[in-house]
């Protein structure tokens, strides 16, 4: 399952690990009308004006640049407005078609404005998550994927002792979610936004239920 991550570097990489995986990559081609996007490595990109920038990850729209920005946070903040001001002028500044924003706890309401206002889109990527094991939203489209690897140990001639993957289990998101609604709307409470942790724990549920 998911295990505690604190280094950034690390969610920037394990993030274009997961953009890459097939089972996320239709969601971008669905969602984003991105059908062939490759997740690139960091790099510097020179812009118009005069100015060069890192770019966490990056990928090509056919011949359009669509640039990427991860922020990991280890708690429940959300991502500020400059923040998103500071993206929005970076992808106007090397001409990219458009950027998405990659956090782990979403955005505060400036910054969705500023997002929405510049066609900046938003993927949540959990803090725990890794390149074999993760949960990814897409909140504008309220849907969610995740993705679990079990592993077991190996032993081979030598005695040595390795982990394979086995089994990759993919839970109903979705509709679990939709049930927490349903529960809440049954006590009188009208809620739609659940965490990570409440909507896996509703999937699991389902899936042992059978």
């Amino acid at each position: 399952m998911l295990e505690n991550q604190t280094d950034w570097r690390k969610y920037e990489e394990y993030t274009r690990a997961i953009l890459n995986d097939e089972r996320v990559k239709k969601y971008l081609e669905e969602h984003f009308n991105l059908p062939d996007l490759k997740i690139q490595s960091k790099e510097y990109f020179s812009g118009k004006s005069g100015t060069e920038w890192q770019i966490d990850a990056y990928g090509y729209d056919e011949n359009d640049l669509i640039l990427i920005e991860c922020k990991h946070y280890k708690n429940e903040a959300r991502v500020e407005q400059n923040i998103i001001a500071a993206f929005a002028y970076i992808i106007k500044d090397v001409r990219a078609k458009y950027g998405i924003i990659v956090t782990t706890s979403g955005l505060q309401s400036g910054a969705k404005k500023v997002a929405d206002a510049e066609n900046i889109r938003l993927i949540e990527v959990h803090q725990n998550s890794t390149d074999e094991n993760f949960f990814i939203r897409f909140p504008e489209h309220h849907q969610s994927v995740a993705v679990f690897t079990d592993k077991i140990e190996v032993v081979g001639s030598g005695c040595a002792i390795s982990q394979i993957p086995i089994r990759i289990q993919r839970y109903p998101l979705e509709e679990a979610r939709h049930k927490l609604i349903q529960k809440s709307l049954s006590q009188g409470i009208n809620r739609t936004d659940f965490s990570y942790e409440e909507i896996l724990e509703e999937a699991k549920k389902m899936m042992a239920e059978g």
